[in-house]
């Protein structure tokens, strides 16, 4: 039973917050449901016994999700209609207590909500009229509180009630959609030292129900998984950005309603979460965009909200795409700058696009490392060691997955993301697996010669630096010699100059460092031309 307690204590937003949580199930169950009636069409020409038996299966399967979708579109109102009746008895009661507060004579007790008139003592002045008058008054306002009570457990009442009819039972679902004996629990799943091949192996012994279970019920681990297809890597990560997307943005509304009161912990709070609502919404821009003809889908890989924040996106499929690029930024890269890395990487796609009409290209922007933030970060190479084992596996996971012929696979790293690609490509049995290693901007990659990168003897090795660009100054004692040297052995090719800088830098400029991506430049060019195949000028 609801208590007086209970309801000073209560948040009815919080009610709020959990319908619209369901309210996003119920829309991802629908869209499930659609998804399946969508692939019923494409087994159209699939006949016999065994055609007959996968679509009779599908069709009830997807008729679960449709009646779970439509049983859980109840639970939101009952719950809005709860946080209302809260919010109204709360309303009731707060008037209640500011008649109390205004007076010495009554107190209310904390537990029960009765008002209390004071008895009066020793000096007293009050006359037996006013003193009956302070008791009916505390009858009263006990009456008022008393009612709100019940109005709310009356709600409250309601509202399990409407709750009980939502549960399986009431909908005649089983206990899970997919059938008990295609649930996949937490020790079905291959640990971390599985490689992409011993995954991808997993996944496709999985029956569609079976993966239906994984996406949905392990989606965050499944989602990050090298050696999971593409696609089945986005819908998992979907489910969880959706919902983390949508209490972010809710969070920091609140935050930013508070304005000027908000005190320093909520400011820094509410800064944070800023930052990272701009990586999210970025995410969510490229995820939403509808594609055309010359802009394909785009896919989410993995995702973090985590210190500095992580974002994996491809446009365009990698499982089918005829040539993959990834591209690996450096210091400063995080979750809340990623818009421009996808920016940059849709400049690289389309450049592909124009000089390979007949081929498909996936361009993926790989923000899936704790990069160093300042110049000052950017000297040590753990940033690079740390990334290391993540980019190469994420590398054998694009070869795993790939359908049909094998694709032409290029890593683009930029600035410390170049130092990223070199210490993927040292150790023992640590070889990156790739066909194009492009360097570009870069202050050294941690060996000093090409021939001791760990890549297959047919892997072309790539640098580029601008004329102008600052990262020229970087001396060979941090990241060892830069790969533009003569004696590094990597190909050299062509980038325009950059902007100048002034006398005092010796020329040198931050503005050249970034000017890679330029439309119409030879850089932009360049990288095109190897990432479809070609060589570069």
């Amino acid at each position: 039973m609801v208590s007086f307690r209970n309801l000073r204590d209560a948040d009815p937003g919080a009610y709020d917050g959990i319908a619209d949580r369901w309210s996003r199930l119920a829309g991802e169950l629908t869209a499930t449901a659609s998804d399946i009636k969508t692939t019923l069409g494409k087994l159209d020409g699939w006949t016999g016994d065994a055609g007959e038996a996968a679509r009779a299966h599908f069709e009830d399967v997807g008729a679960e999700y449709g009646t779970a979708a439509e049983y859980i579109e109840k639970i939101p109102p009952a719950l809005r209609d709860l946080s209302d009746a809260i919010t109204e008895a709360q309303t009731t009661v707060n008037g209640v207590m500011e008649t109390v507060d205004s007076t010495y004579i009554l107190s209310v007790n904390p537990e029960t909500g009765e008002v209390r008139a004071g008895a009066g003592g020793p000096g007293d002045m009050r006359t037996d009229e006013e003193k009956a008058a302070a008791r009916q008054t505390a009858s009263e306002l006990t009456e008022t509180i008393q009612g709100a009570l019940e109005d709310v457990r009356e709600a409250d009442r309601a509202a399990a009630s409407a709750l009980g009819e939502t549960l399986p039972s009431a909908a005649g679902l089983t206990l899970e959609a997919v059938g008990a004996g295609n649930i996949i629990t937490p020790s079905d799943i291959p640990g971390d030292d599985a490689s992409a091949q011993d995954v991808k192996k997993w996944w496709d012994s999985l029956t569609p129900m079976q993966q239906e279970s994984a996406i949905y019920t392990h989606g965050d681990v499944i989602g990050g998984m090298d050696g999971i297809p593409v696609e089945d890597r986005d819908r998992a990560n979907r489910i969880g950005f959706a919902e983390e997307h949508a209490e972010i943005s809710t969070r920091h509304a609140e935050l930013e309603e508070l304005g000027d009161a908000r005190n320093s912990d909520q400011q820094r709070e509410y800064e944070r979460l800023g930052e990272t609502l701009r990586g999210l919404d970025a995410i969510d821009e490229r995820l939403e965009r509808e594609p055309t003809d010359t802009v394909p889908q785009s896919y989410l890989l993995d995702y973090s909200t985590e210190g500095n924040g992580r974002g994996i996106v491809a446009t365009g499929n990698p499982d089918t795409a005829d040539n993959v690029v990834t591209s690996i930024p450096g210091t400063g890269s995080n979750l809340a700058g990623i818009g421009g890395e996808l920016d940059r990487g849709d400049l690289i796609l389309d450049k592909a696009n124009q000089l390979s009409r007949n081929a498909e290209t996936a361009a993926i922007t790989w923000v899936g490392y704790d990069a160093p933030q300042d110049v000052g970060q950017a000297t040590n190479a753990h940033y690079a060691e740390d990334a290391a084992g993540d980019l190469r596996g994420f590398q054998e996971g694009l070869r795993a997955t790939h359908e049909g012929a094998a694709s032409n696979n290029t890593v683009i790293g930029h600035s410390y993301g170049s130092t990223v690609i070199g210490h993927s490509a040292q150790g023992e049995n640590a070889q990156l697996n790739v066909d194009n290693v492009v360097f570009i901007g870069s202050p050294g990659v941690g060996v000093d010669n090409a021939s001791e990168l760990q890549v297959a003897d047919d892997t072309n090795i790539y640098a580029s630096t601008a004329e102008n660009d600052m990262i020229r100054g970087t001396p060979p004692f941090i990241h060892g010699p830069q790969p533009i040297g003569d004696d590094f052995g990597a190909q050299s090719f062509t980038s325009d100059a950059g902007t100048e800088g002034d006398w005092y830098t010796g020329g040198y400029s931050t503005a050249a460092h970034s000017e890679y991506w330029n439309k119409d430049s030879a850089s932009l060019e360049n990288m095109g031309r190897i990432v479809v195949g070609e060589r570069p000028n």
